[in-house]
C-alpha cells in the first residue's frame, strides 16, 4: 500500500521554473516479465527534488521469481531536473530458466519532446529509441541470470529522424520519381498505396540509406508486374534507425496514361 502511494505521488505532473526555463515533471514506468511473473511497479524520471526509496527485502521464504532494481537498490529512482546527460541505471534478475525476459516501458509519450531516452544493454551494447520502441527482450539462462541496464537521458542532443523535402513526380517516360531527405542513416521501406490506402505495390524493403538526397523509382506497376490504371495513388516512406526511432512520410501521386 505504502509503495503504491510513493508510486502514485510520482507520477503526479508538476510546473516549475528553473534557471528561466519551464520544466515539467515526467515518469516512465518499467516493468519485467519472465513467463508469467511480473514486476511493474518501478519507476524513474525527473522532478522538482529527487526521489530515490529502497525497497524492503523480500519476505523469507518467498523470493522474487523476477525483479527489477535501481542501482540504489530500490523501484523508484526520480532525479532533480537538469539539461544535462542523465543515466539510470538499473538491473533486471529472474531464476525463472531458459526464457524470454520482457522489459517494457509506459507513458514515454507523456515524457516532454526535448527528452530523448535511450535503453542500452550493458552485456550486448544494443541501443533502443524508447518513443518507438515499447519493449526489449533477451533470453534467460540456466540458474539465476542478472542483465545490467542504462537508460541515457540527452536534450536535444542529437538530431532525431525525420523524413522531409518529399517530392514525387511523373517522368517523361511514364514512370514515377520520388525523392526525399532523411536526417540521419535508416532502414527505408517504400510502397505504393491506392488512394483508399490499400498497399498496391512495395517498391523496397530494409534498404539500407545514409542520410541526406535519396531516390527512388517507380514503374507505375503492382506486385505482379500489371501496368496500374491512371488515377491518385499514395506514396509512404517509412524510416527505421538501429535504435529502433521509427518514422513515416506519405505523399500522394496522380499517375497519368
Amino acid at each position: 500500500m505504502v509503495r503504491c502511494l510513493l508510486l502514485g505521488l510520482v507520477l503526479l505532473a508538476s510546473t516549475v521554473s528553473a534557471q528561466n526555463e519551464v520544466f515539467r515533471a515526467w515518469s516512465v514506468r518499467l516493468s519485467a516479465q519472465a513467463g508469467v511473473y511480473q514486476d511493474t511497479d518501478n519507476l524513474f524520471g525527473q522532478s522538482k527534488v529527487s526521489r530515490a526509496f529502497i525497497d524492503p527485502p523480500p519476505a523469507p521464504g518467498n523470493p522474487a521469481r523476477v525483479r527489477l532494481i535501481f542501482a540504489h537498490g530500490g523501484s523508484v529512482d526520480v532525479r532533480a531536473f537538469s539539461r544535462a546527460r542523465t543515466r539510470w541505471e538499473f538491473t533486471v534478475e529472474t531464476d525463472v530458466e531458459d526464457t524470454d525476459v520482457v522489459l517494457r516501458w509506459e507513458n514515454v509519450a507523456k515524457v516532454p519532446r526535448h527528452v530523448n531516452l535511450r535503453l542500452l544493454d550493458v552485456e550486448t551494447g544494443r541501443r533502443l529509441w524508447m518513443r518507438t520502441a515499447p519493449s526489449y527482450t533477451f533470453r534467460s539462462g540456466r540458474g539465476v541470470t542478472r542483465r545490467q541496464f542504462v537508460v541515457e537521458m540527452d536534450t536535444d542532443a542529437q538530431l532525431p529522424l525525420r523524413i522531409t523535402q518529399v517530392k514525387a513526380q511523373q517522368t517523361r517516360g511514364g514512370a514515377i520519381s520520388l525523392q526525399f531527405v532523411l536526417s540521419k542513416a535508416a532502414s527505408t521501406r517504400v510502397q505504393v498505396l491506392s488512394a483508399s490506402g490499400k498497399p498496391v505495390r512495395e517498391i523496397e524493403r530494409a534498404a539500407s540509406r545514409s542520410a541526406g538526397l535519396q531516390s527512388v523509382q517507380w514503374d507505375g506497376r503492382d506486385a505482379s508486374g500489371a501496368a496500374l490504371p491512371a488515377g491518385a495513388y499514395l506514396i509512404e516512406v517509412t524510416a527505421v534507425t538501429d535504435e529502433l526511432e521509427q518514422t513515416r512520410a506519405v505523399v500522394p501521386i496522380v499517375l497519368k496514361r
